[in-house]
């Protein structure tokens, strides 16, 4: 039974993220590692810093591009988290400068939970918005986490709207993963996106030159400490590759995860 249904499911991933164009996925798999939604537990306080580099042209150093975001996140009732973030500027090797270019707020809401503990379904609302720029992206998104024996199974569509006084541009997409849950220690994966808030052109942050590519995820916890590295490949007739590193630090501050 449990067999069938992971095929199912790693089918309906696999014609997903066909259609969509698999893409680069930042997924949070600390929360995977510990059979949970996308929603942090009541009272848990966590923060991380994301620094990302991606090679634009492997023949041209000087236009590789990296970025750092920091991101605070609290449990504040069962089914509810928030998030606040800050996002740098994105920049080459060349121009080398530093500076806060966003800012962001996130509310995710657990929606569905299933008895058993095997699915979860929450609702994700986003604003970010430039500290210095015109424009701003409101976003929306339903991921479905499937728990069957070690594997989890991420399908998560998006929408996305970016606006500013001069116009308005929607977009639809989403991302999709398969990921394996290491004796409850570590984390392995693969996973891929197409315009979704890390991967969007919106405020001007892409990680890819593309707006889609590949990623092989690693995760694992340290204590205190959860650390998770990003490999990922641009696709869409983008040539570049990157990693992302993201240092999570988490407390808890009122019930254990």
């Amino acid at each position: 039974m449990f067999k069938r249904l992971l095929f199912i499911i790693l089918a309906v991933v696999t014609i997903y993220s066909y259609l969509i164009s698999p893409g680069y996925a930042c997924f949070d798999t600390f929360l995977f590692l510990h059979h949970k939604s996308m929603v942090y537990p009541t009272g848990y306080f966590a923060a991380d810093v994301l620094g990302e580099y991606s090679f634009n042209n492997t023949n041209s150093p000087d236009q590789d591009t990296y970025f750092t975001n920091y991101s605070m996140y609290y449990g504040l009732a069962e089914r509810v988290s928030v998030q606040f973030g800050l996002a740098q500027v994105e920049t080459t090797r060349t121009d080398s400068k530093y500076s806060i270019e966003s800012w962001s707020v996130r509310g995710v809401f657990n929606t569905v939970r299933a008895n058993s503990g095997n699915y979860y379904m929450d609702l994700v609302a986003e604003h970010h918005t430039g500290v210095d720029i015109d424009e701003n992206m409101a976003h929306f998104s339903i991921p479905n986490l499937f728990y069957v024996s070690n594997f989890i199974v991420v399908i998560h569509p998006v929408y996305e709207l970016t606006y500013s006084k001069a116009e308005r541009e929607h977009t639809f997409g989403g991302h999709g993963g398969v990921f394996y849950n290491i004796n409850n220690i570590g984390i392995i994966g693969i996973g891929g996106e197409f315009a979704s808030a890390q991967s969007s052109s919106a405020l001007g942050k892409r990680f890819t030159e593309g707006e889609a590519a590949a990623s092989l995820f690693i995760g694992f916890n340290l204590g205190n400490i959860y650390f998770q590295n990003e490999f990922a490949k641009g696709l869409n007739n983008s040539r570049d590759y990157g990693f992302a590193a993201t240092l999570k630090f988490f407390f808890n501050t009122g019930m254990s995860i």
